[in-house]
């Protein structure tokens, strides 16, 4: 029996291509925020969760489930943004045991200068080389794996 996916099927090839092309665009993106702005894309992803988040703060155990992150990992993850001044933690009141992440003033800074680099970089990367149908598709078939891996979890 052979380990390979078979690439005559067509969603062999969409596999490999999925998880190549996955891969060198969050790298190219990492890279670009590092270089740029000085943060990883994990940093940008946090900082971008708690932007968009209701008065700028989320449960920590909200954005280890939407990074896909572990527990121990995020409390790295955010404890290095806390050092930077990007976040910071505070205990939620009635859960002796939970905590939020918080923007702050210098954070929301940092992501707005960080932001504008990688729209360019993401327009350049992602957007130029889909057509607006090929977004509704790319759309509709990633909604499709999403609702898959929810009902197996």
């Amino acid at each position: 029996m052979s380990l390979r996916i078979d690439d005559a099927d067509p969603r062999g090839r969409a596999w490999r291509l999925f998880i190549e092309t996955s891969a060198r665009l969050t790298t190219a993106i990492d890279e670009q925020l590092r270089e740029q702005s000085e943060m990883s894309l994990s940093d940008y992803h946090v900082l971008l969760l708690l932007s968009e988040a209701p008065d700028q703060r989320l449960r920590m155990k909200e954005i280890a489930q939407r990074m896909v992150f572990t527990a121990s990992r995020l409390t790295y993850q955010v404890d290095t943004l806390c050092k930077r001044g990007w976040v910071r933690r505070e205990r939620v009141p009635q859960d002796g045991r939970g905590s939020y992440a918080i923007l702050t003033d210098e954070g929301r800074a940092a992501f707005a200068t960080a932001a504008r680099g990688h729209r360019k970089v993401v327009d350049d990367l992602f957007f130029q080389a889909l057509s607006p149908t090929d977004g509704q598709q790319l759309v509709h078939l990633m909604s499709q794996l999403a609702a898959r891996l929810d009902r197996t979890e």
